[in-house]
């Protein structure tokens, strides 16, 4: 019965010492989950990505490659990712809306150039 109870008291101070130690903060200055859209290194903003796109959308109109209701529908998903972006954008960029918002604005890309190609004589 001693026994039990010297061990009990010899091991209760390292366990309750083990659960009041700090947490270490993360090993990047970047806070887990929230992305700072257009100052992270590496890769091409959202911005830059929509107004290759638009510019892509007039060009097609001009050589005629896409019809009138194919550019406008195509602005129309340009401005519907630009206003997703500015509402997600207000609190940061989680990773989960930032991915959505880079794969909406590859799809835009894809369809895009799918439908100019699809459109040319």
């Amino acid at each position: 019965m001693r026994l039990m109870i010297v061990a009990v008291l010899l091991l209760a101070p390292a366990a309750a010492q083990a659960q009041f130690m700090p947490r270490t903060p993360p090993a990047s200055d970047r806070i887990p989950g929230i992305s700072d859209m257009g100052t992270q290194p590496g890769g091409s903003t959202l911005g830059h990505d929509l107004r290759e796109t638009r510019e892509r959308i007039a060009r097609g109109r001009d050589d005629r490659a896409l019809s009138k209701s194919d550019a406008r529908a195509l602005r129309r998903e340009a401005r519907q990712i630009a206003s997703l972006a500015e509402r997600y954008g207000r609190d940061g960029l989680s990773d989960s809306e930032k991915r959505e918002l880079d794969m909406r604005t590859q799809a835009l890309k894809d369809m895009t150039a799918a439908q100019r190609i699809r459109g040319k004589p």
